[in-house]
């Protein structure tokens, strides 16, 4: 089997994410009127997991919970172990219970003088994928100035130094209001100090958007600043308009490795209802393209800064060790429409057959297909390559032979994913294509080594055989062609060989296999699963057999043969074309 490179594409998110958001709101205790804009805010945003600036100690710490997130829902939130700084101002940690779990929380002294914090250690699980990560809730000294200035990069030493004692690899969110005006390394070292290379980096955090520059009164990062969204004076906090990206969700490069298990999910960093249209400007001033007039008021009655969240998708995928592989796919049929003509081929590498049924198709584009057939047992026999397709009729879809028919399904000729996923919710097999990849339109594409990795793009080849209408494929076959007719190994236990010819007109013969004298059925269904014809129900001497089925007063279509031996199954679909 091969070993799976995880790939976070728009549209797929088939483990779990989640949201992650920092928030300073300002001083808050108990406040009723701000209460109700808090609500609407984070209703809106949906987090999972939220740090709290500007919390005033353990009445706000309550507070915010009951009176804001158990109100929004009361039975999904828990509190992460609170530390009163007896700063005046605190953070906190909220948490879905049903996502993470807590773990502990640590202070990390980063205060140095009066005035200052230090920075909140929790350490989180979460809880079905198992991955252990670090929240940093952050508020560093606030204004301008190099004596300010020269206190956060005195508390952004005291932080790099613990993260750099973390294990290489390890998970890191820093999350606050870091009150840091630009990366300029004389004004502003404590940025350098978070983010630059040293001979640690185990430490090293980085801006997922990589939006690195001169933030203050900067036009050019109107989009990504946070304070203030307010230009009148009211209620405390600052109100010079939207000039400062001072709340900031930083990540360790791991957080950032596509084949981590925690992995930020690309284009979701938003500052909540900025829409880069109101610099040096209160956010709810005329238009906000981002968000309604209401939350525009919101925001701007709630805090003197905007909300930020970002999406992290978790590996909690269970992969199984039933050895199906995805060997060939046609996204761009040629010779007809894609709508008929798209297929993919899979194979079974065990030595034992494999019932699909119940199995799920998914794409990139989250369609998905449940594979079923009217309780009729679909069986992929050990190394048979069995073809699925979006038409199973053999005139209209480019002369393609299709064991199982699928429908919403629609493959990407650009682009796109397909998952197969057993009945238990493991993950079979997957692939990733891109327009890279050895297809072309009325050419598809085929891996030669069934035991290859089939996520390598250089692993997969384009077809060079011709089938059906005129397109290039091997559908059903190895990729040279040759298909199995006969039995080559004597079987352990029963075995039916892939009938022949197929499709067929009018007389089909198969081969099967019984080790013992034993009572067997051998029985023909339509394609609605209605049973047609009894070939056989009899005692029956062990070896190997041949039988043929005329099918010279049936129609034109799709049949099942089923044949059943000690309350097993084993079934081949077969298509009579007249």
């Amino acid at each position: 089997m091969k070993h799976l490179t995880y790939l976070v594409i728009s549209g797929f998110i088939y483990a779990s994410s989640a949201r992650i958001m920092t928030y300073n709101i300002l001083n808050y205790q108990d406040d009723n009127e701000r209460e109700d804009h808090y609500i609407e805010i984070v209703s809106d945003i949906d987090p999972n997991l939220i740090v709290v600036q500007e919390l005033i100690g353990n009445n706000g710490y309550e507070n915010f919970k009951t009176d804001v997130l158990d109100v929004i829902d009361p039975t999904v939130w828990s509190s992460a172990l609170f530390t009163n700084q007896s700063a005046q101002q605190d953070i906190a940690l909220y948490y879905h219970h049903d996502i993470f779990t807590f773990v502990e929380t640590n202070a990390i002294p980063t205060a140095q003088s009066s005035g200052t914090r230090d920075v909140i250690e929790w350490v989180m699980n979460h809880t079905e994928s198992n991955v252990q990560f670090y929240i940093y809730g952050a508020h560093l000294k606030a204004s301008s100035g190099s004596s300010n200035a020269q206190q956060r990069l005195e508390e952004t030493t005291v932080l790099r130094e613990h993260l750099n004692n973390l294990s290489d690899g390890s998970y890191f969110i820093l999350a606050g209001d870091l009150n840091i005006y630009s990366n300029n390394s004389s004004s502003e070292p404590c940025f350098d100090m978070l983010t630059g290379s040293t001979d640690n980096n185990n430490g090293r955090l980085f801006d997922p958007i990589d939006r690195i520059g001169n933030w203050h009164n900067n036009s050019s990062y109107s989009d990504v600043h946070t304070q203030s969204p307010r230009t009148s004076s009211f209620g405390g906090g600052a109100n010079g308009g939207m000039d400062d990206r001072f709340d900031w969700l930083l990540v360790s490069e791991s957080i950032l490795t596509e084949t981590s298990q925690m992995y930020y999910i690309e284009d979701s960093y938003t500052a909540f209802g900025n829409d880069g249209n109101h610099f040096n400007d209160a956010i709810n001033s005329g238009n906000n393209s981002a968000v309604s007039n209401e939350m525009a008021d919101a925001l701007h009655d709630a805090s003197d800064h905007l909300p930020v969240y970002m999406d992290i998708w978790y590996d909690d995928l269970v992969y199984s060790d039933e050895i199906i592989t995805i060997t060939e796919v046609m996204p761009n049929p040629a010779s007809v429409s894609d709508s008929y003509g798209e297929w993919f081929e899979i194979h079974n590498n065990q030595d034992t057959a494999i019932n699909i049924s119940n199995w799920v198709i998914k794409s990139g584009n989250n369609e998905e297909h449940v594979i079923y057939n009217n309780n009729i047992p679909i069986i992929v026999q050990p190394d048979e390559y069995f073809v699925l397709g979006k038409n199973q009729d053999f005139e209209i879809n480019g002369g393609l032979v299709v064991n199982y028919e699928y429908n919403n399904i629609s493959l990407s000729n650009n682009e796109d994913q397909i998952i197969l996923i057993n009945s238990l919710g493991a993950i079979i097999d997957e692939i990733y294509f891109t327009s890279s990849w050895a297809y072309d339109s009325g050419v598809s594409m085929e891996v030669h080594d069934t035991f290859n990795d089939n996520s390598i793009a250089s692993n997969w080849y384009s077809s060079t055989l011709v089938y059906g209408d005129g397109d290039n494929g091997s559908p059903g076959t190895y990729y040279n062609g040759f298909m199995k007719t006969s039995l080559d190994v004597i079987p352990e236990s029963f075995f039916l060989d892939s009938p022949f010819p197929n499709p067929f007109n009018p007389k089909i013969t198969f081969q099967f296999y019984v080790p013992n004298k034993e009572f067997i059925s051998i029985e023909i269904f339509d394609n609605s699963g209605r049973l047609i014809h009894t070939m056989m129900r009899e005692i029956i001497s062990p070896g190997e057999h041949s039988m043929s089925w005329n099918a010279i007063n049936q129609s034109s279509g799709v049949y099942f043969i089923k044949f059943t031996y000690q309350n097993k199954y084993s079934v081949k679909k077969v298509i009579l074309i007249k």
